[in-house]
């Protein structure tokens, strides 16, 4: 018999369906294949095949799903293997309920070799009544079949989980986003409100293995939010590097600055007083707010200016121009002397003072500073602007009126307590404003939650160098920046047409198929392998749900798998000579889409 073949240029695989042969017996078909180029220059392969009666069907084994399992109201993989003793089975996966207009039936691909196979199940926006069917046939050259059904149903869990990874981490992936839903967003929180009880080894371990062992302050502080466990701490040892900026050329001592921001993340979810006091009494705070030149005759306002605008009370908070003037007096002579804080009595204005209504009798010496720090400390317009900050940063960039009142209450009424901040973040992070599904996925990303956010989603073996040196093309340099506002935390502070082009080129370096020197080292590749997926929709599929967790919908997976399948090179990873390439491509396409922007 001579037959043509069927030859597809996407995948450049051929097959040949003899149909039923004349003598239907079992024995032995050699086959010759002959493949002839427009030049005609030929190549043959042979194959002997034996005939068989095939009775059996093939064996379909579902590896990630049980029938009954929760699943996201978003995209998310089903996957597993498929044998059969016989050349050319098939699979067809069959979607329908979850709230789909239709039911959805295609062909899957398998990986030859393997059996692997993978379906992406997307909805249009979001599943919403369950179950999800999906039913898998597979069908093997004799006709034998195989059905397997799932009903599966959709959960919120898994949107509220990557929501709470998304605002209280620094990113998430996948296996992260597993662990949470196993732990339960609720709990998962519960443990990093109190990180003390986190195991953090780990990177402990990994951070005596760098050479300087911290010694680099921002790439010590990126490494913390790369790797360490006690994720929240480092969210919040940010928030109060950021709300207490200091300014490196102020004074040029990375030591002022490596022991502010252990301080921050020894205090971060402690006692504000304590927070304020250290903030205070830093070289760091003393040179960039000027308070070294602040003394008796000659008082420089610029430290107790920000202090009741930018760190307690804020701009509305109810002191006046006379306040700023008083408490620059009561902060006279405070210093640094010898790298370390010191109050110099002779430089100190000892006259009386009044402050935000309270008198100050004269004699007084340090305590007075001290005694300032408690009464904005303790004041409502502190505990009003602190928690409108905080809603900020974790809910909305509109604050929510209610629960920043709910929040400013508990920070009064922990205003003793050591762990006043704790008390404090969790009345946020308990709230139906923030578990709930109103403000998901519509907070701008930082360039830090974003470079940090994407190096640890592809993960990138960095020390910290790299993102240094990356941040401020993004216009974030860490410890750099003059202001005394800090960096804004809201969307209108880094959207624009600017910032979204350095953020793709960003995504482009990290992700270079030919990584400049010093780049973190990414291998995509071995991160696919590992999951047990060869093929494209697989690969597609993974790679969309690493970047965009549970949130993902139908028209976002044809992106992931038309960029993934854009060459004519063989979509089975092991048989791709430009795999981790097309890998890289792909979720650079996807950590530019605008969805990626938001957390």
């Amino acid at each position: 018999m001579e037959l043509p073949a069927s030859y597809g240029t996407d995948t450049q695989m051929w097959s040949v369906d003899t149909g039923t042969l004349p003598d239907g017996v079992p024995g032995t078909l050699g086959v010759t294949v002959r493949a002839v180029d427009s030049s005609f220059n030929v190549a043959e392969a042979r194959v002997d095949l034996t005939l068989a009666n095939d009775t059996t069907a093939p064996v379909l084994t579902v590896a990630s799903h049980a029938s009954g399992a929760k699943v996201p109201t978003g995209a998310f993989l089903v996957s597993g293997t498929l044998a059969d003793d016989s050349l050319g089975a098939s699979l067809t996966a069959r979607i329908s309920g979850g709230g789909l207009t239709s039911a959805e039936t295609r062909a899957v691909e398998v990986a030859p070799g393997s059996g692997r196979w993978a379906v992406l199940v997307a909805p249009d926006t979001v599943f919403t009544t369950p179950p999800i069917s999906l039913t898998l046939t597979a069908t093997d050259g004799a006709g034998n079949t195989t059905a397997k059904t799932l009903s599966l149903t959709p959960d919120g869990v898994f949107a509220q989980a990557w929501h709470v990874l998304q605002r209280t981490s620094f990113g998430g992936d996948p296996t992260l986003l597993a662990d949470v839903v196993a732990t339960g967003p609720t709990n998962y929180l519960l443990q990093q409100i109190a990180p003390g009880g986190v195991d953090d080894s780990a990177f402990q371990t990994r951070q005596a293995g760098w050479l300087d062992n911290g010694a680099y302050l921002g790439a010590d502080m990126l490494r913390h939010g790369l790797y360490s466990r006690k994720q929240l701490l480092e969210v919040m040892t940010w928030f109060w590097e950021n709300h207490f900026n200091t300014f490196f050329y102020s004074h040029n001592k990375g030591e002022y600055e490596r022991q502010d921001n252990a301080a921050f993340r020894a205090l971060a979810l402690g006692n504000f007083r304590d927070l304020l006091s250290s903030s205070a009494k830093s070289p760091a705070m003393l040179y960039t707010l000027d308070g070294v030149t602040n003394f008796m005759g000659n008082p420089n306002e610029n430290y107790a200016r920000e202090l009741l605008e930018l760190h307690t009370l804020g701009v509305d908070g109810g002191y006046t121009q006379s306040d700023v003037e008083e408490v620059a007096r009561a902060f006279t002579g405070w210093t640094v002397r010898d790298g370390a804080f010191y109050f110099n009595a002779g430089q100190h204005d000892p006259g009386a003072k009044t402050i935000l209504g309270q008198s100050f009798p004269a004699g007084g010496g340090q305590s007075e500073g001290e005694q300032v720090l408690d009464l904005v400390a303790r004041h409502s317009s502190t505990a009003q602007f602190i928690c409108t900050k905080l809603v900020t940063l974790f809910v909305s960039d509109q604050p929510v009126s209610g629960l920043v009142g709910r929040c400013a209450s508990s920070f009064m009424a922990n205003v003793n307590a050591p762990d006043q901040m704790a008390q404090v973040v969790w009345t946020i992070l308990n709230s139906s404003e923030f578990l709930g599904s109103s403000y998901r996925g519509r907070k701008f990303k930082t360039p830090l939650e974003l470079a940090l956010g994407a190096a640890r989603q592809v993960g990138a073996e960095s020390d910290g160098d790299d993102l240094a040196l990356e941040l401020p093309k993004m216009g974030m340099g860490l410890f750099i920046n003059p202001r005394p506002t800090g960096y804004g935390e809201t969307g209108d502070d880094w959207l624009s047409s600017g910032q979204l082009m350095g953020r793709a080129q960003f995504v482009d370096r990290l992700l270079a198929t030919t990584p400049a020197a010093g780049a973190a080292p990414v291998d995509l590749l071995a991160r696919v392998r590992a999951q047990g997926l060869e093929t494209a929709e697989g690969v597609a599929g993974y790679l969309l749900t690493q970047a965009l967790g549970p949130t993902a919908n139908k028209a976002l997976g044809a992106t992931a798998l038309g960029v993934l399948s854009q060459t004519s090179t063989l979509p089975y990873l092991d048989a791709a000579p430009d795999a981790e390439a097309r890998l890289r491509r792909t979720q650079k396409a996807l950590m530019a889409l605008p969805e990626y922007q938001y957390q």
